[in-house]
């Protein structure tokens, strides 16, 4: 088939793109022409194809490798929307979606929840990992949390040991799961430092009077890894 044949036939169905080796500029135009999505079929565009691609449909940004800081701040000045499939925005394009809309932010959910916890007003059903970013950040975020659950409650234990005093009554976990879980993180050699200073630090775990009546001492005594029991060594002789 000539050129011209491969151009009619993509203007009729610009799909066929993928099933052609080396398209030529003219055969990619046609297609990301009427459908820019169509560029993540397309090995090494050129920039030409790339715009074309990108004012037909600014999404397709996330098949351009590479994209200039400057491509990027044009796409999110047009639709801040757009930030949703750029990996790691910097500062100045995430200021510029969010001076369009408060909205934007649930597309920086994570980096938003990392800076306050208070972001989570402002997120429509966050991600897990939102969460977990959320409680790591400070523990209080258990409090925007609307749609909270057992699990998901005993899930953010596991991520931060501070979260255990903001666990309503109302989802009745118990002592016992909230021990199993420490026995856990503490008998594994990969638990995480700030973890293990936040159960021995954690003024709502121990004593006959807690809510959580739980020997966090005696357990790393008995469970701990050497590497646990060195931290708690530390954070003891510190008072």
């Amino acid at each position: 088939m000539t050129e011209e044949q491969y151009i009619t036939a993509l203007t009729n169905n610009p799909h066929g793109i993928r099933n052609i080796p080396n398209p030529t500029e003219a055969m990619q135009l046609t297609c990301v022409g009427q459908n820019g999505m169509l560029l993540q079929y397309i090995k090494e565009p050129t920039q030409k194809v790339i715009e074309t691609a990108l004012s037909q449909a600014p999404r397709a940004i996330q098949f351009v490798e590479n994209p200039t800081e400057e491509l990027l701040k044009a796409l999110v000045e047009k639709d801040w929307a757009v930030l949703e499939y750029i990996d790691n925005p910097s500062d100045t394009l995430i200021k510029s979606a969010l001076a369009q809309s408060g909205w934007a932010i649930r597309y920086i959910a994570k980096q938003a929840v990392q800076e306050s916890y208070l972001a989570l007003r402002y997120i429509d059903e966050p991600s897990v990992a939102v969460l977990e970013a959320a409680v790591k950040q400070d523990p209080q975020a258990m409090r925007q949390i609307t749609n909270l659950t057992k699990n998901l409650a005993l899930h953010l234990f596991k991520v931060s040991a501070a979260i255990v005093g903001y666990i309503p009554n109302t989802l009745s976990v118990t002592v016992d799961e909230i021990k199993d879980i420490i026995l856990d993180a503490i008998s594994s050699d990969t638990v995480d430092e700030d973890y293990v200073r936040e159960l021995i630090n954690n003024k709502a775990i121990g004593g006959r009077q807690s809510k959580w009546p739980i020997d966090i001492l005696s357990l790393i005594d008995r469970y701990g890894t050497r590497t646990v029991k060195k931290i708690a060594v530390g954070e003891y002789l510190r008072y």
